[in-house]
């Protein structure tokens, strides 16, 4: 056994000076040495973004192993499988190198050795070590070791609703039934259902499970905040803070004002007031006996309407200045009171209402705690169970059994993690125990920590920082800032956004020069001004987008992707390369829009693990719907897509001739009907449709019969073979990718069916739920091209580093801000638990004759919760543009939009510390204002960037300009090719699909029909989706839930107006109008009496705006010629797939067209808010030329004015498209 001793520090030293006087190209820093040669202690390695961490971690395992350290003896825990396996494989490398180079035959087998163990030793994820713990020693809990990780959702959802029902339908019927149902309402509100409940009930297990001990965690700080909420105490301390702050800077404003304005505005009547309030409040502050909510309402009567304000009209304009700051700072101290007193009333209440709430959650407590017992149960009985349930199994053979904790500890030297900054709290408490106090190693980047959303905790890597800092007999902190990844010009500017707004307070860590980034070689700080770090932004009005686009999932806007189109084309002329080219986006809703832009640009673009979710794929539709048929042939939508396949070829003429054979019934009936000739008009079926029918109905019922003795993995494949439709989609264009897809859904099937769920019904029920949540664990890779840009989520580009990087959608709002972030019932805080909204009645506090009168409050412990969790999501939001940022090694570009006026003259120059000040950066609700704001604080001082508003005009496809992309191989020239035998093999190949393609001709050029969801994907946005003919519509699918329903009474609270409902209302507001000469707003009042919507969106339809439209020149046009005049009219008609260049059937509604005598009036209303109509113009060409194309085809008239009516902006506008 090899044995050398491990440095001491006098050692370390004397390596770090040696570096130093070395005349290595790259020198290792003195903090890498330390980081791999310090030992004998718990050590922290702080590693800023591209500092080497994973270089310095593999050196101190070699280390290690080179002093006689078996990997065996070290616990190393990464936070991918991805990490760990390229962590093998250097380890692997190097000691194979190592090998080579061994002197002694001892050396030579201890390092065989070493190479041999790689695979077995303890490196991987927590979640893969805690499984190999519980299979050994599971049995101590009574555990089997055959346990399967149940990792599909379908399958959880499926057993917790089953526990949650019978658990609900229990407390329903119990002894606390009535406090139960109460419960239940308060989440429920005027909900018909106890979905909502269910949520909270979900959420809070959730929550509980990423703790260490879940059970504990629900006993002792689920309610903790709640028990500990003291309303009455926070109303009097409310009251005190009063006294020395906010009334004491109002009577010093007063008092201020008062001497001035008795001079100038001498016979004002507002100053009695004013005087009268300073009486009041000296008065009052002096007196320790004051009732200071007497006193606050006193104030308020004095201050109301315009009791303080100064009316009077000054010529000179200093004093009218001063008039204005004067009246504005007042109603700033009036609306801080008026806020005051309304916490006072609401403190009130709760204190009355709070031994109320308290036994309502106690209840909720125990059926939380009921359900994950009863959960954990059922998951026994399967012998199935979750990740979190075997990390907690591992931490309770450890924690129960002293021996095996033992055995552990003494195995491992040392106990490493890689990405510290993501650990949960589980992961820690397993980290404790298999250390033995004194040998861990802990690498990370608190500013890199992003990943709250998997129960992440940065404040653990936090506290550990805090306490070596302070501390440093607790441990060694090492701090490595030296970046070894990028040019200069990106370090500084990232350097220059976050040493102004990053600190403890906002981001959990204060940068400062301790954490700053700097240039690890001279190569990276040679200059490069060519590639100073650049924000573009789209000079747009921001009052173009809608209140529903808004959030954290707003579309990118085609300005965006146009500017940023146009800088890779620069790139790409001036010698860079596609594949040195990233994009980084919040998330991946944008992806859509880029590819289909991108590819109009000859841009190949490639997504990182693109989700076109092959279950959402044409062909693997076509299966689903075959699947569906073969399992209920009575599902009229599934039957028909079925016949309407290339499988089996039935035109829109056959389904017509099999329609009429019955007045009424399900479609399957009349086709039966149509093939014995039994129906109403067996004279219609014709001997090819005959032929058709036969082979249908046989082919189904043999399928039938098939799938009732054997799996849906062989009748997939059957349904495949037997209308060779695997070969069919073989023959299309991108046919590996298609092919692709119809494998994985085989493996699907076989995938679902050994978690031992059986049944077709089934499986198509999970399948619709996978759909209709977009939630799918399986992705086909798409076949990707190699020279392309790279397109993926902040996310997913963590650890890794691209030359040149675009942030995408810096404008994009924070969850925290958005409309849906922190507006819902409950937050949940891992210290405080459960902070609510609470329903109460105030019936007997307000005299009214109403039965009940509910009000929603928020309790102490969700007002406190919900100031955490935005702070603690916004400095996650923080986090994540520094791991952005920090990704580029040459050029960084940080894209958004917005209106240049105001972003310019939106903030001010304040700063606190030589940052923006706190409140301002905790309002603030993008990135881009972060930036923004920087730029006006500091006025380019330390900030190395450059901001520059792209116009509408410099985006013109010809200033954009286009790429021509050259085949990479001249694919004519075969000669001297090795791969000649296998490409003639190919071409037989190729051969014999041609063959087939004749043969299966009419299959293969039917147009199959496009609903508008589909077709979006092309021409995005298309076209309405109203009135789609019920052959498109899906029908609903039937979740897979268990939905325990009961009666709630209606609270009256208000549900959300879209702007969807509202465009909807003004479509059927237009097409029930009566036209006359003249149209009045009476005409307009009774249209819209008769639409179906409720009163909340009436009130929405701006009536107005519809009646200026009809003084407009095409309004007085349609009445005019309103005879001529067509609405709401329904249109199909055939158009060809830009992608594969299939045929396809397009269905949709056209609002309205005037039939003129020598061309067409195409008109139709668009409800979106815009500034400029240019926007919406751009928008709808597409949807607008398909419906002129539709009309023109119909009337076979060729000339077609289009008019969009757009009623979402300041005015109406008519604009020509």
């Amino acid at each position: 056994m090899l044995t050398k001793a491990f440095l001491s520090p006098a050692e370390i030293e004397e390596r770090i000076a040696q570096e130093a006087a070395s005349d290595k190209d790259r020198k290792l820093t003195p903090e890498q040495i330390e980081a791999i040669y310090s030992n004998g202690t718990n050590i922290l390695v702080s590693a800023s973004a591209g500092s080497g961490k994973t270089f310095v971690m593999v050196e101190r395992i070699l280390d290690m192993i080179g002093r006689g350290v078996g990997i065996d003896q070290l616990f190393i825990s990464t936070f991918t499988v991805k990490a760990a396996g390229e962590l093998k494989e250097r380890l692997e490398k190097r000691l194979t190198k190592h090998l080579g180079q061994a002197k002694t035959d001892e050396e030579r087998a201890f390092l065989s050795d070493q190479i041999a163990k790689i695979g077995t030793a303890d490196i991987g994820t927590m979640d893969a070590f805690t499984q190999k713990l519980v299979n050994q020693y599971g049995y101590l809990l009574g555990v089997s070791p055959t346990f399967r990780i149940m990792t599909d959702l379908a399958e959880q959802t499926l057993m917790k609703n089953e526990v949650y029902a019978d658990l609900f339908n229990d407390y329903m019927q119990g002894k606390d039934a009535q406090l139960f149902q109460k419960l239940v309402r308060n989440f429920t509100g005027h909900s018909k259902t106890s979905k909502a409940f269910r949520d909270l009930v979900y959420d809070i297990y959730s929550f509980s499970q990423a703790t260490a001990d879940p059970e504990k965690w629900l006993r002792q700080n689920l309610l903790k905040g709640q028990i500990e909420a003291k309303p009455e105490q926070a109303k009097n301390e409310l009251l005190d803070s009063l006294k020395d702050g906010l009334l004491a800077d109002f009577l010093a404003f007063l008092r201020d004002h008062l001497g001035i304005a008795q001079r100038e505005f001498a016979k004002a009547k507002y100053l009695n007031n004013v005087s009268d309030a300073i009486i009041l409040l000296e008065g009052s502050l002096i007196n320790d006996q004051t009732d200071m909510e007497d006193l606050l309402k006193q104030l308020l009567t004095l201050s109301g309407g315009t009791g303080l304000t100064n009316m009077t009209r000054p010529k000179d304009e200093e004093l009218k200045a001063y008039k204005e700051a004067y009246n504005k700072t007042k109603n700033e101290f009036v609306a801080q009171l008026r806020e005051v007193d309304t916490q006072l009333t609401v403190l009130e209440v709760l204190a009355k209402h709070n031994d109320d709430i308290l036994p309502m959650l106690e209840l909720l407590q125990s059926f939380v705690l009921d359900f994950s017992d009863q959960y954990l149960q059922a998951k026994i009985q399967e012998n199935t169970f979750e990740f979190s349930d075997i990390a907690h199994f591992a931490i309770r053979i450890l924690e129960e059994n002293p021996e095996v904790a033992v055995s552990y500890r003494d195995r491992y030297h040392e106990v490493m993690v890689d990405e510290y900054q993501d650990n949960s709290h589980t992961q820690e408490r397993m980290l404790e125990l298999l250390s033995n106090g004194h040998n861990r190693f802990m690498v990370g980047d608190i500013k890199q920590s992003i990943y709250r959303f998997r129960q992440a905790d940065p404040q653990i890597f936090n506290d550990k920082f805090q306490l070596f800092l302070e501390n440093p007999d607790a441990g060694k902190l090492i701090l490595l800032k030296e970046n070894f990844r990028s040019q200069s010009e990106v370090l500084d500017a990232t350097n220059g956004v976050f040493s102004h707004l990053m600190d403890q307070e906002i981001g959990d860590i204060l940068y400062d020069k301790t954490h700053m980034l700097v240039a690890g070689s001279q190569k990276q700080k040679e200059p490069h001004p060519e590639n100073e770090t650049e924000v573009l932004i789209y000079n747009s009005d921001e009052s173009s987008t809608s209140e529903d686009e808004e959030g954290p999932d707003q579309a990118i806007s085609s300005g965006e992707i146009s500017l940023v189109i146009k800088e890779i084309i620069k790139l790409h002329e001036q010698g860079v390369r596609f594949e040195d080219i990233t994009l980084l986006a919040p998330n991946r809703n944008t992806y859509l829009d880029l590819m289909v832009s991108f590819e109009e640009h000859g841009i190949p673009l490639v997504p990182d693990e693109y989700k076109s979710s092959y279950l959402e794929s044409l062909e693997v539709m076509i299966m689903l719907d075959t699947l569906r048929a073969i399992n209920n042939p009575l599902n009229d939508y599934a039957l028909v897509a079925l016949l309407r396949s290339p499988m089996f070829n039935f035109n829109e003429d056959d389904l017509t001739r099999i329609a009429v054979q019955a007045d009424k019934g399900q479609f399957y009936d009349k086709l039966l009907a149509a093939h014995t000739k039994s129906g109403l008009h067996p004279e219609v079926v014709m001997q090819g449709l005959d032929a058709k029918l036969t082979l249908f109905t046989e082919t189904l019922a043999d399928w039938r019969d098939y799938s009732k003795c054997h799996s849906i993995y062989d009748l997939i494949w059957k349904i495949y073979n037997d209308r060779f439709y695997y070969d069919y989609v073989g023959g299309l264009p991108r046919a590996e990718q298609r092919q692709a897809n119809l494998y994985a859904l085989a493996l699907r099937a076989n995938a679902y069916e050994k978690t031992g769920f059986k049944g077709l019904s089934r499986f198509i029920g999970m399948i619709d739920k996978i759909i209709a949540s977009g939630n799918d664990l399986e992705e086909v890779t798409d076949l990707v091209p190699k020279n392309a840009v790279s397109l993926m989520t902040i996310h997913k580009s963590k650890g890794l580093e691209f030359k040149y990087v675009f942030v995408l959608q810096m404008n994009r709002k924070f969850i925290g801000h958005s409309k849906d972030g922190l507006s819902g019932k409950y937050i949940i805080n891992r210290e405080k638990g459960l902070g609510i909204k609470y329903l109460a009645d105030l019936k007997d506090q307000i005299n009214t004759n109403l039965p009940k009168l509910n009000v929603v409050l928020e309790t102490l412990t969700f007002q406190e919760n919900r100031r955490e969790e935005r702070r603690a999501s916004i400095s996650e939001e923080m986090r994540l543009l520094y791991v952005a940022m920090t990704r580029a090694e040459k050029k960084l570009y940080l894209v958004g939009k917005g209106s240049k006026e105001t972003l310019t003259q939106k903030y001010g120059t304040d700063v606190e510390n030589n940052r923006l000040p706190v409140a301002l950066r905790d309002q603030i609700a993008t990135y881009q204002d972060w930036i923004m704001a920087l730029d006006t604080a500091f006025m380019r001082k330390d900030l190395k960037f450059t901001v520059r508003f792209v116009e509408d005009e410099e985006l013109t496809p010809e200033a954009i300009g286009q790429v021509e992309v050259k085949a990479a191989v001249d694919a004519d020239d075969l000669s001297n090719n090795r791969q000649t035998e296998d490409i003639k093999r190919a071409l037989t190949v190729l051969e014999s699909v041609e063959k087939l393609n004749q043969l299966y001709a009419p299959a293969i050029d039917l147009p199959s029909v496009r609903t508008p969801s589909q077709l979006k994907a092309f021409y995005e946005p298309v076209m309405d989706t109203e009135g789609v003919d019920i052959m498109d519509k899906k029908e609903e699918v039937q979740l897979l839930e268990t939905t325990t329903t009961f009666e709630l009474p209606d609270f009256g609270q208000k549900t959300k107006v879209t702007g969807a409902a509202v465009g909807s209302a003004t479509h059927e507001l237009m097409q029930r109008l009566i036209l006359s000469d003249k149209v009045t707003l009476q005409d307009l009042t009774q249209a819209l009496s008769r639409v179906s919507a409720d009163d909340q969106v009436k009130a929405r339809v701006q009536l107005e705006k519809l009646l200026g439209f009809f003084d407009t020149e095409l309004g007085k046009l349609i009445l005019a010629n309103r005879g001529k005049l067509r609405r709401e009219a329904p249109f199909a008609m055939l158009a060809e797939d830009p992608a594969s260049k299939e045929d396809f059937v397009v269905r949709g509604i056209i609002d309205g067209y005037l039939l003129l005598e020598d061309r067409i009036v195409l008109f139709d209303y668009k409800t979106d808010r815009f500034t400029h109509p240019s926007e919406l113009k751009e928008r709808y060409k597409g949807q607008m030329s398909l419906y002129a194309k539709a009309l023109s085809q119909a009337y076979q008239i060729d000339k077609i004015d289009k008019y969009l009516i757009l009623l979402g902006g300041k005015d109406l506008e008519v604009v020509e498209v």
